[in-house]
């Protein structure tokens, strides 16, 4: 055997160790949540930090290589943190009288779908609660979240212009958040995590529309926030080339180092398997708007214009007409807040309520 067979051997040894442990970890969770439920019947209360000290110990006392110990306590910290977590939200409802809340945050929110949606899914799901729309300026993020936590918020959306703004106010961020560096969704509780719900919400509708990732060559156009999340899961989820195509090349190249980036009036779609509008250009009022001329398309495998509103942009008529595969940012806008529900919920719920949500949305556009 090679030294690279060998190699291999290792990772693929470390890769079912990783999935065994993923399964345990969700198995776990299960348990957390069945104690939660308990101790909220029974009236006791749901946290408990000195059995936090207890298991620890517990856990430690098992690790047989005295090398693994300090590793094995940090790893095992943080799960704690996220058991502590996900019980921080069950207390924060039991604390308040009426329906659960929840909202949107950003600065002008006046034609969001967002309400519809999650009202939506709190119907569905027989949930107690109400999602607000909370236009909020700049110089009140610093005070936001403690004023929406005593007001007995459990979570919020975040929208433009604050989904990086709002950073600086957090405690903690999922991975993906990290790596894009932005967030839309967060769990308010005894502290403040972030996520960012828009690469999931884009990574279900490539699924439900059946586009590959992997292998494939990409084309970003815009170099925004939601241009951001994108990125991140061509990146994440196998893409072999990823070209941002901006008005801007050089700016897009300081916000994306190492990517290729190329000025939007030179751009053709030619041998591209996938292209993804994140511009709001041809969004609703100016519906009549292309980000590319109908000749700059041919021979693109799949078009994703993330806007919703219309619900066929021009650049949509476009691909009709030259018969490629389309799909508008629907799919995206529902499945990114049916991901923050599972969030704030704590639980998985089936997939079945994005497409029942999306139906309820179109007659409202």
């Amino acid at each position: 055997m090679s030294l690279a067979d060998s190699l291999d051997a290792l990772r693929k040894g470390i890769d079912e160790v990783d999935e065994a442990i993923a399964q345990l970890l969700e198995k776990r969770m299960d348990h957390v949540r069945k104690v939660v439920d308990y101790k909220r019947s029974t009236g006791m209360a749901i946290l408990d930090s000195s059995r936090e000290q207890d298991i620890l110990d517990r856990i430690l006392a098992k690790v047989q290589n005295p090398e693994y110990i300090e590793s094995i306590r940090s790893v095992y910290n943080e799960i704690l943190k996220a058991s502590r977590e996900f019980q921080g939200r069950f207390i924060a409802c039991d604390s308040q009288s009426g329906p659960a809340r929840y909202g949107l945050v950003g600065e002008k929110l006046s034609h969001s779908l967002s309400p519809g949606i999650h009202s939506f899914l709190f119907k569905e799901l027989k949930i107690n609660a109400e999602y607000d729309l909370l236009e909020v300026k700049p110089e009140e993020l610093t005070n936001l979240l403690d004023d929406l936590k005593s007001r007995g918020y459990l979570g919020v959306n975040v929208t433009i212009p604050y989904k990086k703004e709002i950073l600086a106010h957090l405690d903690s961020l999922s991975d993906e958040a990290v790596h894009i560096g932005a967030v839309n969704t967060i769990c308010i509780a005894d502290s403040y995590r972030g996520y960012n719900t828009d690469y999931d919400g884009f990574g279900m509708a490539l699924e439900e529309y059946g586009v590959k990732t992997k292998g494939a060559r990409c084309a970003v156009l815009g170099s925004g926030g939601a241009a951001r999340a994108v990125v991140a899961y061509l990146e994440d989820h196998g893409a072999s080339g990823i070209t941002i195509v901006s008005r801007d090349p050089d700016s897009a190249n300081l916000k994306f180092p190492g990517l290729s980036c190329m000025d939007i009036a030179s751009f053709h779609a030619m041998d591209y398997d996938l292209l993804i509008n994140t511009t709001p250009v041809g969004m609703y009022p100016d519906i009549k708007k292309s980000p590319l001329q109908k000749e700059q398309l041919k021979g693109v495998g799949f078009v994703m214009d993330l806007i919703y509103n219309p619900i066929k942009t021009v650049l949509l008529q476009y691909s009709e007409e030259l018969g490629i595969p389309n799909a508008n940012g629907l799919y995206m806008l529902v499945a990114q807040a049916f991901r923050s529900e599972e969030i704030w919920q704590g639980r998985t719920l089936d997939r079945s309520l994005i497409t029942k949500a999306m139906d309820e949305m179109r007659g409202k556009l």
